[in-house]
């Protein structure tokens, strides 16, 4: 695929989700298995067919408050290892009635234990967020996608161009023991999408060498084992579409499209 086709694909594929791209957005959302460098896509910009700039602001507020809320409360919880910003905001699309969807990684064999401690936590401390079955509302925080350290690999059923598109949006803002860097480099399927941008945040977020996860002792295991187990349960009685993508190292809530 040339250069003008893939910058093409790429407009028309936003287009689908209500977004018109600047040239940056294009660069790193090329739809393309061919690495182009920022000047080769930049050049094209200077033909009137490919000659478009547009802004959204909403999302910056949205941001902010991500932040803010990492900040002051995530960042304490040792366990969470990373915690990204997804949807139309990392998009940078974001409306004003839209949620801030949020990706979080935990330490290994120890999602299940984070994730009831945050549900209790957000409700404790009156922190809006999203609820089971109930609207999308402006500014809620949604907690819908859960990775454990020693799976960080998106399964090869959910392989695809938007999930690869929402990995490469993806705005990290908690970041511990190279957690990213592993993330990105455990899925390096995305390159068969979105090679440019693949090839970008590689570059951007180096790592020497591999680093492991620290040993979690058998307790720990067992903890999270009943936990999920407990929550799993509860979560069938509730709703069978529910649990459709969940098990006890990842856990995606968000809706398929």
């Amino acid at each position: 695929m040339g250069l003008k086709r893939a910058i093409d694909e790429t407009r028309k594929y936003a287009l689908k989700y209500g977004q018109k791209l600047n040239k940056q957005q294009i660069f790193e959302r090329l739809i393309s298995p061919q690495v182009f460098s920022k000047q080769e896509i930049l050049d094209q910009f200077q033909k009137k067919s490919v000659n478009y700039q547009y802004e959204n602001n909403d999302w910056q507020g949205k941001m902010r408050k991500a932040q803010k809320l990492t900040q002051e409360h995530l960042s304490k919880m040792k366990g969470i290892l990373m915690v990204g910003v997804t949807g139309s905001v990392a998009a940078e699309w974001a409306k004003k009635s839209s949620d801030i969807d949020l990706l979080i990684v935990t330490q290994s064999h120890q999602l299940w234990w984070w994730r009831l401690y945050l549900r209790i936590y957000v409700w404790w401390h009156q922190i809006p967020h999203r609820k089971f079955r109930k609207k999308e509302k402006a500014n809620e925080f949604c907690f819908n996608l859960w990775l454990s350290e020693n799976n960080l690999k998106i399964p090869t059923d959910k392989e695809n161009l938007k999930n690869a598109t929402d990995l490469i949006m993806m705005k990290v803002i908690l970041n511990r023991e190279k957690t990213y860097e592993k993330f990105l480099r455990e899925n390096a399927w995305v390159k068969k999408f979105l090679a440019t941008g693949y090839d970008f945040k590689i570059k951007s977020n180096p790592l020497k060498a591999h680093l492991d996860g620290k040993k979690s002792h058998v307790w720990v295991k067992m903890v999270n084992l009943l936990l999920f187990t407990s929550q799993y349960v509860y979560m069938c009685l509730r709703s069978q579409k529910l649990v459709k993508n969940v098990n006890l190292t990842q856990a995606f809530f968000h809706n398929e499209n």
